[in-house]
């Protein structure tokens, strides 16, 4: 309960900062100008936003907020912009699961604010109203801040800011893209969680999709998948590095490894040595700097 307090908290704090104060019901005119104005307009002419984060929808849940929405109205009006390419349509910034529902409840008109800030500003709004639902995934999560960074330069601190999240958790989300697409596609599903593509992020190739197999097939908790990643890595290790090496070294790159989620070499001569870090490509590269620097 606390939790879900919090992410409320943090959710409204977020779209406060990015839309303002809410006004009026008003009905829908061609001279609104107000911005954020609550209006009421043809549910028909409403249309999802094709770079909105969430690519799932579960259909029961779906059913039950309609069944909701029928029985004492659509509560929390959906947040919408105006169609450029369409005149008198719009566009959801946030709400698709609401204006879903409310079409499957048979309504014809539907609340809406009229959010008329910047593309930033839009694109900010649907993500935050997004990534606080629990039933998100975490690739959803990933491609949505990515898109933020890749479409608006913006840094993993600004969307630290506006999400409510660490830095660290924006910077950590980001790299489960760089996992090959069987795994993304079974941490969509839900058949892996964060924890376990974390894990298989410091793996390399043939190694990785070994191990995921063992987590589909055997349903590992992720605990079994590190303990299993620790391992292999162990034995794996050149013999005669693995003889020379002090079994405490070897437990500082078995933990960096999956603090990290890239692969950590240690070599320690009496005290002094070199510690170094594998990545495949520039953008490994800055998640990890930016790992440290936060």
């Amino acid at each position: 309960m606390k939790e879900a307090m919090i992410s409320k908290k943090r959710l409204k704090t977020g779209l406060d900062i990015l839309l303002g104060e809410e006004k009026k019901v008003v009905n829908n005119s061609e001279n609104i100008t107000t911005a954020n104005t609550i209006i009421s307009i043809p549910i028909s002419k409403v249309t999802p936003n094709t770079g909105q984060p969430r690519k799932r929808f579960n259909e029961e849940k779906i059913l039950e907020l309609s069944k909701s929405i029928k029985n004492q109205g659509l509560l929390v009006p959906i947040i919408v912009k105006k169609d450029k390419s369409k005149k008198d349509y719009y566009i959801i910034v946030a709400g698709e699961r609401r204006w879903r529902a409310s079409k499957l409840a048979g309504l014809k008109n539907i609340k809406a604010i009229l959010n008329i800030s910047n593309e930033i500003n839009s694109a900010f709004t649907s993500i935050i109203e997004n990534v606080q639902r629990e039933d998100l995934s975490p690739l959803e999560e990933a491609e949505a801040y990515k898109k933020l960074i890749d479409n608006y330069q913006l840094t993993h601190d600004k969307i630290s800011k506006f999400s409510g999240k660490s830095r660290s958790y924006i910077t950590n989300l980001i790299r489960i893209l760089d996992l090959p697409i069987k795994a993304k596609e079974a941490l969509l599903e839900g058949k892996i969680t964060f924890g376990h593509a974390r894990t298989l992020l410091g793996l390399e190739e043939i190694e990785l999709k070994n191990t995921l197999d063992q987590i589909l097939e055997r349903d590992l908790s992720v605990r079994e998948t590190e303990n299993r990643v620790r391992n292999k890595k162990n034995r794996g290790k050149n013999s005669n590095t693995s003889r020379k090496k002090d079994i405490n070294i070897l437990d500082y790159e078995k933990y960096l490894s999956i603090k990290l989620g890239y692969q950590v070499v240690i070599n320690d001569k009496k005290g002094k040595g070199t510690l170094s870090v594998k990545y495949k490509n520039l953008e490994q590269l800055e998640s990890i700097i930016k790992f440290f620097n936060s």
